[in-house]
């Protein structure tokens, strides 16, 4: 009958290892990255105003200039003499395919933001991830140790009717006190972390939020599409994106440095007042110029090298991203494998522990085992009774993780 009330107990203890939660992994990282829109829009609406100013007649407002001249006599004052007026309006000019590279240099720009945007969200989801796993195995820690300490006061209250009956002796009472002196201890610990961890949770995500309670769905190569823009929201790694938008921006400029490779010319148009002395009229006089500014190869190289090195860094960064991102899907895909073969593994394991602890129990009652080794052996299988509960949480933690890998947001 003994035996029979601590395999229930032991059964809704586990059933009950984790406190009741709502919601999913994939509304905690909403909440987590509910400012991300904001962030966002602010983007797009940058792009929008620099493509904007790229898309324009000139690529500098025109400039207005207006001048006057005057004849001075021997004391540099003002005298009735010769004066011109002169008023002269600048418009900058294109160059020969400068307005197209500009505008996918800024293409590219923003392009390279949103990258950097899912790249962050991307981090981001894989720390609400880890949170949310290490706060439900912290919790499952804490109730494994909870219900030794529940099981282990029941014992030392049996010994204690059982000694004050002559049953057993001071010493199997004393070992049972110190057993559960030290299950309270590491009941204590386990309380703490677990604690730590809900708070490490709800930093990220949100006061008063749930833990989630559900495991995330396994998708094979799933494709974020959080921005609108199709080069960055096609099926990638959110690193790989990075990196590939940044070759681009890199690319863009160092085409904008070989192309153009002087200042923007001018063309003025202006009109003039002018006499020669006071009883003379005003002559007007209309003018067209055209300014060309010369390149200097020293600025040009100094800008293509520039240029060319954003490129090789780039170009670099993919090849090393690449290759770290393969190697992270290996490891995570063989450690899903090992998280599914230690979930099988787990539950055979708790059938052969439910026999060894009736034939313990038996072996207890017959005088045959002491108590020292009754209380270990009961222990061993409180924790092996729980190991497969930890293994279904383990197994989630690992499927989050190769999702991860992927590129993929809750």
């Amino acid at each position: 009958m003994q035996s029979m009330r601590f395999r229930t107990c032991v059964a809704c203890c586990v059933f009950i290892a984790l406190p009741v939660q709502a919601g999913s992994i994939r509304e905690a990282f909403e909440l987590a990255s509910a400012s991300d829109a904001l962030i966002l829009a602010a983007q797009q609406g940058k792009t929008d105003n620099t493509l904007r100013n790229a898309r324009a007649l000139t690529p500098e407002p025109p400039s207005l200039t207006i001048s006057a001249a005057n004849s001075l006599d021997q004391q540099l004052l003002p005298k009735q003499g010769a004066r011109e007026y002169e008023v002269e309006l600048g418009i900058p000019l294109w160059q020969w395919g400068q307005k197209e590279r500009l505008q996918a240099q800024l293409q590219h720009a923003g392009d390279a933001e949103q990258s950097q945007l899912l790249l962050a969200r991307w981090e981001l989801a894989g720390a609400v991830r880890e949170a949310v796993w290490a706060a439900r195995i912290a919790q499952h820690e804490q109730a494994l140790a909870q219900q030794k300490v529940i099981l282990l006061q029941k014992t030392v209250d049996d010994l204690a009717r059982q000694l004050k009956a002559g049953e057993v002796a001071p010493l199997d009472h004393n070992l049972a006190n110190q057993a559960l002196l030290e299950a309270q201890l590491q009941l204590a610990e386990r309380t703490q972390q677990a604690g730590a961890s809900v708070q490490h949770f709800q930093a990220l995500v949100g006061e008063q939020t749930p833990l989630p309670d559900r495991a995330e769905t396994l998708v094979a190569d799933k494709a974020e599409t959080f921005t609108p823009n199709a080069e960055v929201s096609r099926v990638g790694h959110p690193q790989r994106l990075l990196w590939q938008a940044q070759a681009r921006l890199a690319q863009s400029q160092l085409a904008q440095a070989q192309f153009d490779t002087r200042d923007t010319p001018e063309l003025a148009f202006s009109l003039t007042r002018e006499r020669g002395d006071v009883a003379e009229a005003y002559q007007n006089r209309g003018r067209i110029s055209l300014r060309i500014p010369f390149g200097s190869d020293g600025r040009t190289q100094a800008r293509i090298s520039s240029a060319n090195l954003e490129l090789i860094t780039a170009q670099t960064g993919a090849q090393r991203a690449e290759r770290q991102i393969g190697a992270q899907q290996q490891a995570a895909t063989q450690a899903l494998e090992l998280a599914k073969q230690n979930v099988e593994f787990q539950r055979k394991n708790l059938q052969f522990a439910n026999q060894a602890w009736n034939w313990q129990q038996r072996s207890y009652r017959a005088g045959q085992t002491s108590l020292s080794a009754y209380l270990m052996a009961q222990t061993a299988f409180l924790e092996r009774s729980f190991a497969a509960q930890r293994a279904e949480l383990e197994l989630g933690l690992a499927h989050s993780r190769y999702l991860q890998t992927l590129g993929v947001l809750p």
